[in-house]
């Protein structure tokens, strides 16, 4: 099957600029925004869930976000309370929280959201098998220290196993972590990570919550990241990432180079997979062009 290339600008006054090219055809031409965006979140409540890092909101999970003292979002993140594991956790990369001015900070702590409802607060401790790993690396918020350690609240942990958590998905995680380092003046990178918490789980494992009552915490079966990217030109892409949670016994740069790439997905695939309507606040006449095709060559390193 022939691919379609696609380099999308958008601009604010309605119009989209498409270029679309294969083997046999090119394409160019402007496309009016006709239609409203029909699947945006509500965000009278909350504005932070009109960010376009942020998925379409479900009334079945709790949504947290956590800011910093100088007023910036860190990070966003819908939770499953009953399966004491994050739905999504949404942030983005610009040129002020790409900075890397601290170092990791290691200060482990609980899900404030939760202070009054204890029954739900995942207490600071280790899962037996499997890594604490983090969805929100803290690699990827050093940008100050109060943004680190938001970073190692439990509700950002994950039960990963070892050599997937520092090897096969940290192959990924680190991709998507240097293109958002990468980020130059008005570029932003747009990212949601989680993993499966419906009937696609290895297992619940117990952990202890603040009241010392055993509760069971899903353990994933996939993984999964969506990115967009937006240049300060308004230029649009989008990619995602599908991996199953397991030891893949196999470490070298080749095979991780053809893992990576056989992670790759659109982002209407990844809807399709994780139920999860990304991007929803991005105009509908962008949104359904974006999220439907992806170059893998037009993404650096992979």
């Amino acid at each position: 099957m022939k691919k379609k290339y696609l380099l999308i600008t958008l601009f604010l006054a309605g119009f989209i600029f498409i270029s679309c090219d294969d083997d046999d055809e090119t394409f160019s031409g402007y496309v009016e925004k006709t239609e409203a965006n029909l699947n945006a979140n509500d965000a009278s409540t909350d504005p932070s869930a009109a960010r376009w890092e942020m998925p379409k909101l479900n009334n079945a999970y709790d949504y947290i976000t956590h800011y910093t003292e100088n007023g910036q979002l860190n990070y966003a993140l819908e939770y499953a309370p009953e399966k004491a594991h994050a739905h999504w956790v949404a942030y983005r990369f610009d040129s002020n929280l790409r900075a890397q001015a601290v170092g990791r900070t290691d200060i482990w702590g609980v899900e404030p959201y939760y202070n009054d409802k204890k029954q739900y607060q995942v207490d600071v401790q280790y899962f037996t098998g499997y890594n604490r790993g983090h969805i929100l690396g803290s690699a990827e918020r050093l940008n100050s220290r109060e943004a680190n350690i938001q970073t190692f609240y439990m509700s950002n942990m994950s039960p990963m196993l070892g050599n997937f958590n520092g090897i096969y998905w940290g192959e990924i995680e680190d991709l998507v972590r240097t293109w958002g380092r990468n980020c130059e003046s008005g570029d932003t990178l747009y990212v949601v990570k989680g993993g499966t918490i419906d009937d696609r789980i290895l297992r619940t494992i117990s952990v202890s919550n603040t009241l010392g009552t055993d509760i069971a915490m899903v353990v994933p079966k996939y993984y999964f990241i969506a990115v967009l990217s937006l240049s300060s030109k308004g230029i649009a892409k989008a990619i995602g990432f599908w991996l199953e949670h397991k030891d893949y016994g196999n470490s070298t740069a080749p095979y991780l180079k053809t893992l990576r790439r056989g992670a790759v997905c659109s982002i209407d695939a990844l809807e399709e997979l994780t139920g999860i309507d990304f991007f929803c606040n991005l105009p509908d006449w962008a949104e359904d062009i974006v999220e439907s095709h992806y170059n893998i060559n037009s993404w650096s390193g992979l």
